[in-house]
């Protein structure tokens, strides 16, 4: 596979051409069914033996679901970074 140039100009491209097209496409789960939808439906006209095409949608599951945790993960709050150590000195003597 080659590497894909995502960005937020391409799905909000996308999304506007899906809201066009269809206005309930606004609400993120509908859009979603759609751009399902146009997978398997690209899917479904590839000539190839079912068994392949059921082992391309797992890959497409996979690579998606790979997706979804990057996102996600990359939403998350950043911990603040730890203050820089302070140097200390001095002269411990243990207690007789």
């Amino acid at each position: 596979m080659s590497e894909l140039q995502l960005s937020g100009k391409l799905i909000g491209d996308i999304k506007a051409v899906l809201e066009q097209h269809d206005a309930s496409a606004k609400d993120p789960g509908v859009c979603s069914q759609y751009l399902c939808a146009v997978v398997g439906y690209m899917l479904g006209q590839q000539d190839m033996p079912a068994a392949q095409k059921s082992e391309v949608l797992d890959d497409l599951n996979a690579f998606m679901k790979h997706v979804v945790d990057d996102v996600s993960q990359q939403q998350q709050p950043k911990p603040a970074p730890a203050p820089p150590p302070i140097d200390a000195f001095g002269i411990w003597k243990p207690k007789s």
